[in-house]
């Protein structure tokens, strides 16, 4: 009689960690479709089906309207289409719904819009959240973009703490050196060499070249010839391949 009890008594609990589809909460069903929206989203994030894509957050957006994630997501594919309108509608009801990504995007979506003031001011509020040298190195970039260098270089110097690659202090340089103080522009472009930055070298190039001193230029010049090389950068292997012949024709 007690075997007959206990397995009445294992099958009951089991009835009761049973729970129907159509009686969950709106979140315990989303997280339950997570992994059908993955294995689909995949496919056709593989097949570069952008459309498909959307379409088919829309759908698990309008099933679950306070869903953060998709909501998020559904920004992501609207800013990669460069429709900013539809983006920002939507980062902006992640936010609401607590996705603090969606915060990240939205700053770079104003960014790219060239919208600034609303760049640094989501930027710096997901840096409140979240502390990352790269959220400094884009609202420098957005006080840079509108010329406000005094707070440009203070981010930029942020930066440069924890930066590898000399982008930062090259920024410096070309700040320093457009507001006329040569000596602080010299100093920030040899440091940004120092971490190898190609676009430095062409700098202290055209730095050395408006002095005068087309020798110095041209060692630069050399140098940084040898850096682009090593780099996919056609841009900058153009720059220097024209700047050689403006120094050679001088000579």
């Amino acid at each position: 009689m007690k075997k007959y009890l206990i397995l009445l008594l294992v099958i009951v609990n089991l009835g009761l960690g049973v729970q129907s589809f159509s009686a969950m909460t709106k979140e315990e069903k989303a997280t339950k479709e997570q992994p059908r929206f993955y294995s689909e989203g995949q496919l056709f994030f593989e097949k570069k089906d952008n459309k498909k894509m959307v379409n088919l957050i829309t759908k698990y957006v309008n099933e679950f309207p306070n869903n953060a994630d998709y909501l998020n997501r559904l920004g992501v594919l609207y800013t990669n289409q460069k429709n900013y309108s539809e983006a920002e509608k939507w980062y902006l009801k992640a936010i609401e719904n607590g996705n603090f990504t969606a915060i990240s995007n939205i700053a770079y979506l104003y960014f790219e819009k060239g919208d600034y003031e609303k760049s640094i001011k989501y930027y710096k509020e997901y840096q409140k959240l979240v502390d990352n040298p790269d959220n400094y190195l884009w609202i420098a970039g957005a006080y840079y973009e509108m010329e406000d260098y005094k707070n440009a270089k203070e981010w930029y110097l942020k930066v440069t703490k924890f930066e590898k690659d000399g982008f930062s202090e090259n920024k410096l340089g070309l700040m320093f050196e457009e507001e006329g103080n040569q000596k602080e522009a010299l100093k920030w472009y040899q440091a940004s060499v120092q971490k190898g930055y190609p676009w430095a070298y062409y700098n202290l190039t055209n730095f050395y070249a408006g002095l005068g001193d087309s020798e110095t230029a041209e060692k630069w010049l050399k140098k940084g010839m040898e850096v682009a090389k090593k780099t996919d950068d056609e841009e900058l292997k153009k720059y220097f391949k024209e700047a050689l012949d403006v120094i050679q024709r001088t000579k």
